[in-house]
């Protein structure tokens, strides 16, 4: 009986928690894919910006987000990305993304050129690769 009775305690603390962070149909969700995508790319240093998904739009075992980075070194350079994403069970994966718009430099790993009105060369942008 306390076995049973633990467990029951166990599985309404995971529904709980699952329940306060929204589950698989959260931006917390989206953005852990989106996290876990980029950190499997060496060509991305993501401890040097910050992820904000701005929207999510699901659609079944689909869903689509808007993502805007934002580099914390130099926090008016940003790049805003769209991510289509894809249900893998009890998780979602990145498919594909596109850049949408980037502030301050090319959002391909160049190094960014110099700003309007700004006679000293830019600071380096965050390199991020979109997946395809």
């Amino acid at each position: 009986m306390r076995s049973a009775l633990a467990g029951l305690v166990g599985v309404a603390l995971v529904l709980s928690a699952c329940s306060k962070s929204g589950g698989i149909q959260s931006k917390a969700a989206i953005q852990a894919a989106i996290e876990r995508h980029l950190q499997g790319r060496p060509n991305v240093a993501l401890n040097s910006m910050t992820v904000d998904v701005q929207d999510v739009r699901f659609d079944g075992d689909r869903a689509e987000a808007e993502v805007k980075f934002r580099s914390k070194q130099a926090p008016d350079l940003t790049v805003d990305v769209h991510y289509v994403l894809r249900r893998v069970g009890d998780r979602w994966e990145v498919e594909s993304s596109s850049v949408r718009r980037g502030m301050g430099g090319s959002p391909h790993g160049a190094a960014g050129g110099r700003r309007p009105g700004d006679p000293s060369p830019a600071p380096p942008t965050p390199t991020l690769q979109p997946s395809h």
